[in-house]
């Protein structure tokens, strides 16, 4: 019998293995084990008046069902729900245990029952009307040298940075780790010390590497940060994260949605306003991938809602992509780690950073990319003419954060020359940073941007300034070019 399972498991694998080589996708499986079915039930309480809370979303990740006016809920999970959750109503604080977000609970499948009480705390002041959310994206940490620099360049920018909010709260986008998941404590905790409530996504580095089972291979980072698929609610915006990796060992495997996940997605909307905003937070960007399973369903299911922002990582790369048809933004934001910490730029020029979103009300009041070591304002690389392989006498700018509602200017010897020409390619200056490594233009080192703007300047002009305004109306300028691949080697 042993014999037999082992041959129909290598025939399955050799099966997937051909249509992989073929092109084809493979359907995304459950992203949780198998197990039994546990009836949940509890009740949701106001911690300083104990009176019930009504009207509260509670979820295993699979289904959804809101309090009575008792405050009481009850259902059967999902067979391999790994947690309970509760989607935070905006009127109240998110639950810390330890500085990390307590909005879940472990089922425990030992039992055929289980009771789940979630205490939550109004907030002092009332619903926030106004917050600030950070999204870092591929903090990717392989070994205590990686570390040493998110605890010693990251994190304590981030903490400054965060000094000049009130209401801030935090989100990785997946690759907190580099396949080496007995770091996650230790990134947990360089988290937990920026003390904001930061939430957590999973990404292809974060499964182990040595289980083929996706539901078995985030275990590890489950028993660290909990469930792959949740939400909660701030001011007027609902948040949501999902996990959109399906790893198959050794950090390969299909990117998109089970069908599983998209009926816990619709499900969950059905207990949100359309008037609300929604951030949705995953690792792969949904745009503008063309093989991710279920995008399509993915997106119809958000599409309804008035403004809809999916921030993404994954890239080491900054990107903005907006679409009109669907109101979906789409924010590709570069890494923590940059080039994966052997220098402190992504692959498209954009320093190694994060991104800070200003929300108000059910609007993006402002955002931008924020990079580590560097003011709030530096937004711009320029380049001279003639320099990093240039040989047409181009002033280049590289505008990490412009999308197409950017306006790019060349401002050359006082004199504003209108706007500059938006092209697509390497950026010159990290093209020239890896070449200077021997690093092979065939490997993922390299990444065309589309954030790059040109113009050639008049004969015998002696001085430039970059002028960017942004959709917000903000002005960034840069007069200082960069001179050397130095500049862009780590500190």
């Amino acid at each position: 019998m042993k014999e037999k399972s082992h041959i129909f498991q290598y025939s399955f694998y050799f099966i997937l293995l051909l249509a992989l080589l073929n092109g084809c996708l493979v359907d995304i499986p459950s992203t949780r084990a198998e197990g039994p079915s546990i009836k949940i039930y509890g009740k949701v309480l106001n911690t300083e008046t104990g009176a019930p809370v009504s009207g509260a979303v509670v979820s295993d990740g699979f289904s959804t069902v809101l309090t009575n006016k008792q405050g009481e809920y009850r259902f059967n999970s999902h067979p391999g729900a790994s947690h309970v959750f509760i989607s935070v109503p905006e009127r109240y604080e998110i639950p810390l245990k330890e500085g990390m977000p307590q909005i879940f609970e472990s089922i425990d499948t030992s039992k055929d029952s289980i009771q789940v009480v979630f205490n939550l705390k109004p907030l002092k002041n009332g619903v926030e009307k106004e917050f600030t959310l950070f999204a870092v994206a591929d903090p990717q940490v392989l070994n205590a040298k990686d570390l040493r620099r998110l605890n010693n360049e990251t994190i304590p920018d981030i903490k400054e940075e965060i000094k000049s909010y009130q209401n801030v709260y935090g989100l990785t986008l997946g690759d907190i780790a580099f396949d080496s998941l007995k770091i996650f404590r230790d990134i947990k905790q360089s988290f937990i010390s920026t003390n904001i409530p930061f939430f957590h996504t999973i990404g292809n580095h974060d499964f182990a590497t040595n289980i083929y089972d996706p539901g078995a291979a985030s275990k590890e980072y489950i028993s660290h940060f909990g469930p792959l698929d949740y939400s909660f609610n701030r001011g007027d915006a609902h948040i949501i994260v999902m996990n959109n990796v399906f790893n198959y060992g050794v950090s390969s495997g299909n990117f998109g949605f089970s069908e599983e996940q998209i009926i816990w997605l619709r499900s969950n909307l059905k207990h949100v306003p359309k008037e609300k905003m929604l951030i949705v937070g995953v690792h792969i960007p949904v745009l503008p991938s063309t093989t991710m399973e279920r995008k399509s369903q993915f997106l119809e299911a958000l599409s309804a809602y008035n403004e809809v922002h999916i921030l993404s990582g994954h890239w080491h790369a900054n990107r903005n992509i907006i679409n009109v048809d669907l109101n979906i933004y789409v924010h590709i934001t570069g890494a923590a780690s940059g080039m994966w910490w052997s220098s402190n730029v992504n692959k498209c020029g954009a320093p190694s950073g994060y991104g800070v979103y200003e929300i108000n009300g059910n609007k993006m009041k402002n955002w931008y990319y924020k990079s580590v070591n560097y003011e709030k304002g530096h937004q711009i690389t320029m380049l001279e003419p003639y320099t990093f392989g240039d040989k047409e006498g181009y002033v280049i700018a590289n505008v990490w954060n412009a999308d197409d509602k950017w306006k790019v200017e060349l401002i050359e010897d006082g004199q504003n020359r209108g706007q500059m020409e938006r092209f697509t390619a390497y950026a010159p200056e990290v093209f020239a940073l890896n070449k200077s490594k021997n690093i092979n233009e065939n490997t993922n080192w390299y990444l065309k941007t589309n954030h790059l703007f040109r113009f050639k300047p008049t004969v015998n002009a002696l001085a430039f300034t970059i002028k960017a305004t942004d959709p917000f109306g903000n002005i960034y300028q840069q007069t200082t070019p960069i001179k050397s691949i130095e500049t862009l080697k780590k500190y």
